[in-house]
């Protein structure tokens, strides 16, 4: 559970990071789902690989 939590908060956090590094570069808001999709991808990689 304390992981599926860290995801949550990491995404949260990097989807708010890439919004304002998005406002900067005049992208409107896009970089925030990138960098909250390319988390979340992280945490489910790092998840199917530490099964194996």
């Amino acid at each position: 559970m304390g992981k599926i939590v860290i995801a949550i908060i990491a995404t949260i956090i990097f989807g708010y990071v890439g919004i304002i590094i998005g406002a900067m570069l005049n992208l409107e808001g896009y970089l925030g789902i990138i960098f909250s999709v390319a988390t979340m991808g992280a945490f489910i990689l790092h998840s199917i690989e530490s099964k194996k």
